[in-house]
């Protein structure tokens, strides 16, 4: 009955076996599985570790545990982002201190002073909180119709740490008959607001006679519309005070303003820029017995340009 037992057991567990090998479509992965599982020894004798899982499952679980990659944002123009910030505007200046340096000029025709109006402006970072800035200027004026302006400004205050930009500014501007000229002084005053600048100069200036003066206001609202396209609002006003008996027997300008709405569209460092709006200004006569009759002229300003930033 032992042999009996012990035969009928052989027989079952032969045939489980085969029934379970019948099952699997193939024998050979079986068999590599199971090296696959088997350590292995590697040259100094430590025994390497089974890995397990496919390379498909690796891959799976790696993009699963590392999120996905966040769409490149396009490359920002470095003459979008100065002109967002004023500092390739026509008339008014930023109070911060380019990279390295900056330059613009427009030209155009102003039908209140009857004749062609050009502006330039180039600067140059010496320090990190100083500039060098130089101005040019073409058209109707009490003086030369071309005139140069030479000087530097200062950045003291930036937004971050104190709220709000702040500079100074100084330069020499020849206006005179003479050509004696003015020393002109002022504050640069600018607050970011997101996508929107605004950037306000009071400026004052005076011959070294001191019997003449000026007083000028350059006021600018800038706003980021893309990566490629800043659009605003650039404007100036002067006065004139003389008391120099060398204005007699000239047609002196008393007042005058240029404002315009700006379209800016940068280019890696490159800008084109345009500038169009009303233009105003005062001229008086001034004889031997004293100023004769105000002369009033409004017309319209267009111009147009280009800059670049370094």
């Amino acid at each position: 009955m032992i042999r009996i037992s012990i035969a009928l057991t052989i027989l079952a567990s032969a045939f489980t076996a085969a029934a379970a090998e019948h099952e699997r479509p193939d024998s050979e992965p079986s068999v590599q599985r199971s090296a696959a599982l088997e350590p292995r020894s590697l040259p100094n004798g430590v025994e390497a570790l089974p890995v397990l899982g496919s390379s498909s499952e690796r891959g799976a679980a790696r993009e699963h545990a590392e999120p996905a990659a966040e769409p490149k944002k396009p490359a920002e123009s470095a003459a979008t982002e100065a002109a967002a910030k004023g500092e390739l505007s026509p008339f008014s200046v930023s109070p911060s201190v380019p990279r390295a340096a900056t330059a613009v000029a427009v030209s155009g025709y102003d039908s209140a002073s009857k004749g062609f109006r050009a502006r330039g402006a180039a600067e140059g970072r010496l320090l990190s909180f100083l500039a060098a800035r130089v101005e040019y200027e073409h058209g109707l004026a009490n003086g030369p119709s071309d005139r140069v302006s030479l000087g530097l400004r200062a950045t003291f205050l930036n937004q971050a740490q104190h709220g709000v930009d702040l500079g100074a500014l100084v330069f020499y501007q020849p206006r005179d008959f003479r050509e004696e000229g003015e020393v002109v002084g002022g504050l640069l005053l600018s607050r970011r607001f997101e996508r929107l600048t605004l950037v306000l100069n009071p400026l004052v200036g005076s011959d070294p006679e001191g019997d003449d003066q000026s007083v000028e206001l350059r006021l600018a609202g800038l706003y980021k519309a893309g990566s490629w396209l800043v659009v605003g609002l650039d404007s100036r006003g002067r006065y004139n005070l003389s008391s120099d008996e060398k204005r007699i027997g000239h047609l002196n300008i008393d007042w005058e303003a240029q404002a315009g709405a700006t379209t800016s569209f940068g280019v890696g460092p490159l800008l084109l820029t345009t500038l169009v709006g009303p233009s105003f200004l005062q001229r008086t006569y001034l004889g031997v017995g004293g100023p004769g009759e105000h002369q009033f002229r409004a017309g319209l300003l267009a111009m147009a340009g280009a800059g670049a930033s370094f």
